[in-house]
């Protein structure tokens, strides 16, 4: 995650609950990252609201608990909305 920048200039809660997961984006210039994790012992099947990513292609990468790596390639729909599921026990990047 080396392209991850360290500043920020804006930070949106996208959603989550308290103690399962939490999923929040940051812009960083022209560009968002989205990022969340899951602390349940259970996969998690999410629709996020992603309107400043609507209509792009863009990167998932989630690590699971035993920090195996699954990336692919998705695209928001232009309404803005993203399905995705999320490892138990992982954290997730979107960008």
């Amino acid at each position: 995650m080396k392209e991850v920048p360290t500043l920020w200039e804006e930070t949106v809660f996208i959603d989550g609950y308290p103690g399962k997961y939490s999923v929040i984006a940051r812009r960083h210039q022209n560009q968002w990252f989205v990022a969340g994790v899951n602390a349940e012992n259970a996969v998690q099947k999410l629709t996020l609201k992603l309107p400043m990513l609507a209509g792009k292609s863009v990167r998932f990468i989630n690590d699971d608990s035993k920090g195996e790596t699954s990336e692919k390639t998705i695209t928001v729909g232009k309404n803005g909305e993203l399905k995705i599921e999320i490892q138990s026990k992982s954290g997730f990047v979107i960008h």
